[in-house]
């Protein structure tokens, strides 16, 4: 464990950026933890992934139910099974499927979550990308660092938010799941699909219509060009 820092806690949604960042948290940290928010999201069966990743890999895992808190003040497709894609009812510029703030409220929980693990230094890990970017503002790296700051300055000790995606495409992150003999195990055990379907195909599970499938199935394409050339 020589040279590794202490202890990080990764935001686990069950989706293949997240699982990543479990591989990247590896071999940086001494120690994991998974954090995992249920929000009554269409897609639930996240969840059971994450499960699935945890018990995988040995890590020890909370999961939060914050139920219906943002359905009870935003829209989104995500939220009512609506559809994805289309632009959201509220911001015509950012996607449907956006919910406004996830991410600062997630990153919240976690950070909240290792101060009550009695944490004087806390390391977040999420995956959030710039490179492959949806239309969330808050997946943004300058967001990201306000984050970090104000999580700081809430909680008076320092709190550091790891992205090891931010500047990665989804192909990248196929290649350092397949790098670190990890491939098969990303495509069986994540759920990135916003209508939660889990049909198996050859780039993961999911619809392949939503745009999280199209996004993941481009990205495994784009890898497999590269690999074989």
């Amino acid at each position: 464990m020589v040279g590794k820092m202490n202890k990080a806690y990764v935001l686990l949604s069950g989706g293949q950026d997240s699982y990543v960042c479990i591989l990247w948290a590896r071999e940086k940290f001494a120690a994991l933890e998974a954090i995992s928010i249920a929000y009554n999201q269409s897609h639930k069966v996240e969840i059971d992934y994450a499960k699935k990743i945890t018990a995988h890999f040995g890590i020890e895992h909370t999961i939060y139910d914050i139920k219906d808190f943002f359905s009870s003040i935003t829209a989104s497709s995500l939220l009512n099974s609506g559809d994805h894609n289309i632009k959201h009812e509220n911001a015509p510029h950012l996607p449907a499927s956006f919910i406004p703030n996830r991410n600062g409220i997630l990153l919240t929980i976690a950070a909240s979550h290792a101060f009550g693990k009695n944490e004087k230094n806390i390391n977040l890990v999420t995956g959030a990308c710039e490179t492959d970017y949806s239309g969330y503002p808050d997946c943004r790296l300058d967001y990201m660092k306000i984050k970090a700051e104000e999580l700081s300055l809430a909680l008076d000790c320092h709190v550091e938010i790891h992205t090891p995606l931010m500047s990665l495409s989804k192909a990248q992150t196929f290649e350092l799941a397949y790098k670190s003999g990890h491939l098969n195990e990303l495509k069986e055990l994540t759920m990135t699909c916003y209508n939660g379907f889990e049909k198996m195909n050859e780039w993961g599970r999911g619809c392949g219509e939503c745009p999280a499938c199209k996004l993941r199935r481009k990205g495994y394409e784009e890898f497999v060009r590269n690999i074989n050339s």
